[in-house]
């Protein structure tokens, strides 16, 4: 029986589009798609998530490492947390969930600056019993430790948590840690989802 639903943020309750962003600030750009893995899809970028630099830093090793789009890494730093907004139908989800006596949970890879500006924005984050965020125990879905730390911080049972996550192999490691789980493609898939899972 599910007790407890845990939610990842990004492209679950947040929108994170890098690509679109990017196209956005730089709409002239002939190698969105370069830039795009140069930043987002680099190592230093699952080191911010991981709270091991922080974005300063991130933004100096890139620059050196891609010194043809320094101006654009700059640019991108800059501006990057306006991507993140809430995804309204999904969010919409929380106080019903809570009303019908669900405990709601957040595991999610952020790195610590954007989270603050999102947690400050966005009141409703006040609704989460508990939240287990990458940066603050230096660990990362799909790692094992990221889902026992939610057990053991909150003393949760795994077979009473329903994990939601846009990531198969996050999706995947929460499964192996004895949680149901579902893939979130779409909010309507989700909502269907949902349903038939409680």
């Amino acid at each position: 029986m599910i007790k407890n639903i845990v939610f990842d943020l990004g492209q679950v309750l947040i929108n994170f589009q890098p690509e679109a962003y990017l196209q956005g600030l730089f709409p002239e750009h002939p190698q969105i798609d370069v830039l795009q893995k140069a930043v987002f899809g680099s190592p230093e970028w699952l080191m911010l998530d991981r709270g091991v630099i922080d974005q300063r830093e991130a933004e100096i090793r890139l620059a050196n490492q891609h010194p043809q789009f320094k101006q654009e890494i700059k640019a991108a730093f800059a501006d990057w947390f306006n991507m993140l907004t809430p995804i309204e139908e999904n969010v919409a989800l929380l106080p019903d969930l809570k009303e019908r006596g669900y405990g709601l949970y957040v595991i999610s890879n952020f790195h610590a600056e954007a989270f603050a500006y999102i947690k400050e924005r966005y009141a409703w984050f006040k609704v989460f019993d508990g939240m287990v965020i990458s940066y603050e125990h230096q660990v990362l879905k799909p790692e094992p430790r990221i889902y026992s730390l939610l057990l053991e911080s909150f003393q949760l049972v795994a077979a009473e948590c329903l994990f939601i996550d846009d990531g198969p192999a996050n999706v995947e490691g929460a499964r192996r840690a004895g949680m149901e789980a579902i893939l979130c493609h779409s909010p309507d898939q989700l909502h269907r989802d949902l349903k038939r899972k409680l």
